[in-house]
């Protein structure tokens, strides 16, 4: 993570084909190379010709074009310019006030993001799996262009666009606004945690949670969940440059944390505030708040799971001390007026 939060020189970033593209490559020319080779080595009769050649050489161009999708296909974006290279190395530029709107899950396999003018014509067309699309999309999102989703069953089709449909659903909040969220937010677990536990009596377990509070220096090297150290204060004023706020749940059993057999506590993570970047042109930070809704929805689904995996593996119970606070709440103090 990086622990500067500003752009040094401005919005820029790239959205490129992902590796897949130049392993697909690879792999149709080693397969055309083997293929002429042992055709080389165990001639036929039958063999030969254009019956051979043939397919051959449209493998041949396949791969060719995999590897020009991976070299020249990209978007290059720049502040409020953006230049679009598609695999023909055809290039065609345009500006952030020239996107009309965006639609998201085109395509017969709901896999693309299309970009069209003002007056509907298509700028561009990028597809879901290509790196920095999420990027991109934040962008958009964070620049107020009007994103349009093709059919609802696209934000289920894959977990890219569970993804990007999760950052759509973000909010930006003030820091002041956090405390009054969290709060809330954290009765509303505690009923499903609670309710869970009441569920589940089997067990003799319950839940220890609470909000874990970070800078990006406290989770720079990575270790188990329950062992980062938290450098944020209690009573906080301002948020530091860098913040991170998640809901932390640990099962515990006598007193105990539960442990699987490979030394995992069982424990679930969910991320709520996060001060990050800003892609809008002028704005340096934001703080994004996660779909509450959507926590709510994974945090039962999670639940059920456990309740069906827990019988059927092994686990015991660890006694140590959390290497951050949790707490009913997160964000500053406000200031009681005199």
């Amino acid at each position: 993570m990086n622990t500067y939060l500003e752009w040094e020189d401005g919005v820029k970033f790239e959205v490129r084909e992902n590796k897949s593209t130049f392993v697909c490559g690879v792999i149709v020319f080693a397969l055309v190379f083997f293929i002429f080779v042992m055709w080389q080595i165990h001639p036929s009769d039958r063999g030969g010709g254009a019956a051979l050649y043939l397919p051959l050489f449209c493998m041949f161009l396949g791969g060719v074009a995999f590897f020009m999708m991976w070299f020249n296909r990209k978007l290059v974006v720049e502040e409020m310019n953006m230049s679009y290279v598609n695999w023909m190395r055809r290039e065609k530029q345009f500006t952030l006030d020239e996107i009309g709107y965006c639609k998201v899950g085109a395509g017969g396999d709901q896999s693309q993001v299309v970009l069209y003018d003002l007056l509907g014509h298509k700028l561009c067309k990028l597809e879901i799996g290509m790196s920095g699309i999420a990027e991109f999309y934040q962008y958009l999102l964070d620049n107020g262009v009007r994103i349009e989703w093709v059919k609802s069953r696209a934000r289920q089709s894959s977990i890219l666009m569970k993804m990007i449909d999760a950052i759509g659903r973000e909010t930006v909040v003030c820091e002041e606004e956090i405390r009054k969220c969290s709060e809330r937010f954290y009765e509303e677990a505690a009923q499903i945690f609670h309710e869970w536990e009441d569920r589940n009596k089997q067990f003799e377990a319950v839940w220890e949670f609470g909000f874990a509070e970070y800078t990006a220096q406290d989770l720079e090297n990575k270790r188990p969940l329950h062992m980062y150290p938290s450098s944020v204060g209690d009573h906080l004023e301002h948020l530091p440059e860098s913040y991170e706020c998640a809901l932390e749940a640990y099962l515990k059993k006598n007193d105990g944390y539960v442990v699987d057999r490979r030394g995992e506590t069982v424990s679930i993570l969910l991320p709520y505030f996060s001060k990050t970047k800003s892609y809008q042109i002028g704005e340096k930070t934001r703080i994004r708040r996660t779909d509450e809704e959507g926590m709510k929805e994974w945090l039962m689904w999670k639940l059920e799971k456990l309740t069906e995996e827990l019988p059927r593996h092994r686990y015991h119970t660890e006694t140590f001390v959390l290497g951050h606070p949790l707490c009913t709440s997160a964000g500053i103090v406000e200031k009681v007026s005199s």
